[in-house]
Order: structure tokens, then C-alpha cells, then sequence
């Protein structure tokens, strides 16, 4: 059956990327905003029948929160940026990529300008390809993200193989799109690129670095789900050190090295975040009280203090533009 070329493009400002959930097609990704400044995000993707190709340029700090697609292996590296990003705490070398298996959690970290890229197909396509060009099929874990370190200049290849296909889908649109067989031409190039990137690399390193990101991940996961439950207003950062079986300080530590900031900062962004998201998307009975002590803020001007601080707005001017108020 002839390959369908879908191609789309989308820019988010302001506080757009707030509700930017499907970056990811068939994923699910929460973003959260840590600067008052601007916000731009570009996001585009191309569709071959099963195969897709997708790019992201965040032009602000961010941080993105959610889970892969369930239907085909994902591979993704950092085309600009890994140098102050982080997946799932892990640092990203230059050279370096990431096979994420189906539906994993993904925790995704960015201190400044940063743009990613995610390949997703078949496993079974991408291991016939191998096998009929290598003769052996790709050395794929089942569980946990892995990474790659690609030999030199395969990072770069695949960035422009990447913004290759996408630049010519973006100039085909207007015309009426890509034409099948050009399509079909497309999917193999981007397909047998990825999968000769994957064969030529060497074995994964480094187990016992990557067990310990993935205990610190999992450990910062687990405190923000305690700080974000029904106990919100009433958990101290020591009670939090305690449950999590660490000092405050061996705790402090970990998140600073692992995301970039202390767990105070970190736990007030993800609040202040969720109240936001609530502010744009409530019904018009909601009130600012009512979203702040839903999230744990008892005092109100302390509150909006935060707030306009890190959005650049009051939560009342937030709150009026979300839906027509009665």
C-alpha cells in the first residue's frame, strides 16, 4: 500500500506550551515553565504511514514530564542543546543517543535553548532492515532507557538527515504534499539512516552510572508525587528527606547534580505549574483562592508574588483570560 507523507508544523508562544501534550505523537508530555521570560516552542512532525520523525526547539528553560508512544521503538538525541539538558537526570554527551522501549517515562530537562528529535517506527521494520544490511539484528534492551554513543560524526549525520526530510515535506506542502513514491523514498533514507547509526555504534558503557541516574530519577519522582498529593500544604522538606530515606542535605544534593536545582525550587515549580494549567483551563465559577490552596498555597499574596515572578502576570490576570467570567 502506497505511503501517506503527513506533514505538520506548529509554533507555541506565551504560555502555549503549557498545553502542548501530543509533541510526542501517541505520548502524553506535561511542560512547565521555570522563566518569566517569553516562551517560543517549535514543534514539527512528519508522518510515514508507521515511521515518524518529529523536532522540538524550546527557546526557554523547560521542563517536560510524560511518557513515549506504545507502538513502536522511539530514538531521540539532542540536535542542539544536550550540553545543559538532561533525560531522566542523565547528563547527554555530544556523540551520545537514546533508545527509549515502548511507553517508558521520560523527564525531559533544559536549562536553556535546546532542540530534540524523536524517530519512532516498528521494532520488527527496523530489525529486518538491520539483519538485511548487517546481518545481525540491532542490540536493543526491553526495560529502561538506554543510551548510545554514537561514532564520531553520527550525531551530525542524523541531524541533518532529520532536517533534511523535514525542510523538504515543509517546501512540498504548499504544492499539495508529497508525492507516494517520493514518500516511500523518504521513509527507507530516514530508516536504514537510523538503523545504520544503531549498528555502527558500539556496545552501551557505563551500567553502573546509568543505574544510579535512574535510582536518583526514580527517588525525585517519588518525592514530587508526595509533595503533589492530598499532604501537599503539610509536608516539610525534612518530613520528605525522611520518607525518601535520605539527609536533607545527601536529598539537596541529589537534586541539585541531577536537575539543576534544590528540591524547594523544583517542588515550586511543579505547584505553581499545576496552578497555572488550572487557571487557563477552568470553568468560570473557579477563583484564584480556590486554585492556589488547591495546590498548596495558604497565603494568597505570597502566592501571586510567586506567580508573577515566574509567569510574568498576576494569576488573577491569568485567571480572566482563561474563559468568559460571569
Amino acid at each position: 500500500m502506497p505511503i501517506q507523507a503527513v506533514y505538520m508544523q506548529h509554533v507555541y508562544a506565551g504560555l502555549e506550551p503549557l498545553q502542548a501534550f501530543d509533541v510526542v505523537y501517541g505520548g502524553s508530555f506535561e511542560h512547565r515553565l521555570i522563566s518569566s521570560k517569553l516562551a517560543e516552542m517549535e514543534h514539527q512532525r512528519l508522518t510515514l504511514g508507521e515511521v515518524r520523525l518529529e523536532t522540538g526547539r524550546y527557546e526557554f528553560p523547560v521542563i517536560a514530564h510524560g511518557t513515549m508512544p506504545t507502538d513502536g521503538i522511539c530514538i531521540g538525541f539532542m540536535a542542539e542543546g544536550g550540553e545543559w539538558t538532561r533525560c531522566n537526570t542523565a547528563a547527554i554527551h555530544s556523540e551520545e543517543i537514546q533508545v527509549y522501549p515502548e511507553g517508558i517515562e521520560l523527564l525531559y530537562h533544559a536549562s536553556g535553548h535546546s532542540r530534540w528529535v524523536n524517530f519512532t517506527a516498528p521494532e520488527g521494520q527496523m530489525q529486518q532492515i538491520a539483519i538485511a544490511r548487517t546481518g545481525r539484528p540491532l542490540r536493543l534492551r526491553r526495560h529502561g532507557l538506554h543510551s548510545i554513543h554514537l561514532r564520531r560524526g553520527g550525531r551530525l549525520a542524523l541531524t541533518t538527515l532529520t532536517s533534511d526530510a523535514l525542510g523538504l515535506a515543509r517546501r512540498l506542502q504548499a504544492d499539495g504534499g508529497m508525492a507516494p513514491a517520493l514518500a516511500e523514498e523518504v521513509c527507507e533514507s530516514l530508516l536504514t539512516g537510523y538503523v545504520d547509526a544503531l549498528s555502527a555504534a558500539p556496545p552501551p558503557c557505563k551500567p553502573e552510572k546509568m543505574a544510579v541516574e535512574q535510582r536518583h530519577y526514580h527517588l525525585i519522582a517519588a518525592c514530587e508525587r508526595l509533595v503533589l498529593s492530598g499532604e501537599a500544604t503539610d509536608v516539610a522538606l525534612t518530613d520528605v528527606a525522611r520518607r525518601s530515606g535520605y539527609t536533607l542535605r545527601s536529598l539537596e544534593m541529589i537534586f541539585r547534580r541531577s536537575v539543576g536545582m534544590p528540591p524547594g525550587r523544583w517542588f515550586m515549580t511543579a505547584r505553581l505549574n499545576g496552578a497555572l494549567r488550572d487557571l487557563l483551563t477552568c470553568g468560570p465559577d473557579a477563583t484564584v483562592s480556590d486554585i492556589a490552596l488547591k495546590w498548596g498555597f495558604r497565603h494568597m499574596s505570597r502566592f501571586a508574588e510567586y506567580y508573577r515572578n515566574t509567569f510574568g502576570e498576576l494569576p488573577s490576570a491569568t485567571l480572566a483570560r482563561s474563559s468568559p467570567r460571569p
